[in-house]
């Protein structure tokens, strides 16, 4: 899943993010797709470790919106 390129690069950009760029996404969108507010989503992606202490519900609005498992957003190994 992660973006073709740059490693450095794709080493300081969210799961959430590069998901959403991958999917041609922008933040505004995938707020409306996944009812999740634009400004957590921004947060999110900007501090990945915020979205590991967000609702499941939350977390699995944002998967299901972008066609991925949980997992690929999150930046851990496991839930």
């Amino acid at each position: 899943m992660l973006l073709s390129g740059d490693s450095k690069i794709e080493k300081h950009i969210s799961k959430l993010k590069q998901a959403r760029i991958i999917r041609g996404y922008t933040q505004e969108e995938l707020s409306k797709l996944s009812n999740v507010n634009i400004k957590s989503i921004a947060s999110y992606e900007q501090n990945p470790e915020k979205l590991s202490s967000a609702s499941t519900s939350t977390v699995y609005r944002l998967a299901d919106a972008l066609g991925i498992e949980i997992e690929d957003i999150l930046n851990k190994e496991t839930l």
